[in-house]
């Protein structure tokens, strides 16, 4: 009886060993490296919302990586191709913030610039910059930090903005020789140049000749306008004669009431047109003689400069 117990007990034993023989043999260890390399697979093939759960599960598990700071920009990047720009513009603050002099933090500076002009606010693309701009020594950064004001400030032209063509060409000027072939400033001054010199009608010239109804917008070659402008304020300036010549004064009240109006509308109207008539010139030189847009290269987490030209 006693050996019936010691059999079975030994089974169990041997059982217990067994599944746990198994169990040691199906473990998965995983390492930073391998954690790392899935997630940046996950960010090269541009499935960003998983590469920001596998790049976090990285950081919680392996905090003493050397690849944290890393793990931390491609964060970011992440956020920044998903255009989630106010999210990416924190993250990249973040890194800023950490004061740590290597190539990570020369990176967020331009990305986080590069954000906020993606979210239209270019006062602060510039405020980044240039708080960078006081921190290097580095003349291939400052020249790129120049080149990034100006295109900032080529930006604002298109948007109307007084004075930014002459910004652009100052930081243009700025750049050292090396920088200003690397980065075509000439062709910039040229366009630069172009859009400074570029037809114009005078705004005070406009509002004189709308005295004459239609006559600012024939000035400012908006033909359809002035005609539609002429014959309506002609044509309430003849219905009051008329409403007066007939005693019908309560009417004729009425209706040199309503032109005062459209006279009015004509005029500003007219100076206003020049004002966009003179805008319009310029867009039209800064995007169809010379253009440049910057890329993000995914893989490099770097950008890219393409140029093109209308012929």
């Amino acid at each position: 009886m006693n050996s019936r117990y010691s059999y079975i007990l030994i089974l169990i034993i041997l059982v217990f060993l067994s599944h746990n023989s198994f169990a040691k043999e199906k473990q998965l260890i995983i390492t930073s490296g391998m954690q790392y390399a899935y997630a940046q697979k996950l960010f090269i093939q541009k499935d960003y919302d998983t590469a920001i759960i596998e790049f976090k599960r990285f950081i919680h598990f392996f905090p003493d990586s050397e690849d944290l700071d890393q793990a931390q920009f491609d964060i970011a990047v992440c956020l920044f191709n998903l255009k989630k720009y106010h999210d990416a513009a924190r993250a990249f603050n973040e890194i800023i913030l950490a004061g740590k002099e290597n190539e990570i933090t020369k990176k967020a500076f331009f990305y986080q610039s590069d954000a906020f002009m993606n979210v239209g606010n270019t006062g602060y693309a510039q405020i980044v910059l240039q708080n960078y701009l006081k921190l290097v020594e580095d003349l291939q950064t400052k020249d790129k930090i120049y080149f990034n004001l100006a295109k900032i400030h080529l930006t604002e032209a298109r948007k109307g903005k007084s004075d930014s063509l002459t910004l652009a060409s100052e930081y243009l000027s700025k750049m050292s020789p090396s920088g200003a072939d690397k980065y075509h400033t000439d062709q910039y001054l040229d366009l630069i140049f172009k859009a400074r010199n570029a037809p114009e009608k005078n705004p005070t010239a406009a509002g004189l000749f709308a005295i004459i109804p239609g006559g600012g917008f024939l000035y400012c070659e908006r033909y359809h306008d002035a005609f539609i402008t002429f014959l309506l304020n002609t044509g309430l300036i003849f219905s009051a004669y008329k409403a007066w010549d007939n005693d019908n004064k309560a009417l004729a009240g009425v209706i040199a009431f309503v032109e005062t109006g459209f006279y009015t509308g004509n005029i500003y109207g007219s100076i206003s047109s020049a004002h966009k008539y003179n805008l319009a010139q310029t867009i039209s030189i800064l995007d169809q003689d010379f253009s440049i847009s910057s890329k993000i290269d995914p893989e490099k987490r770097g950008y890219q400069l393409s140029f093109n030209y209308a012929f």
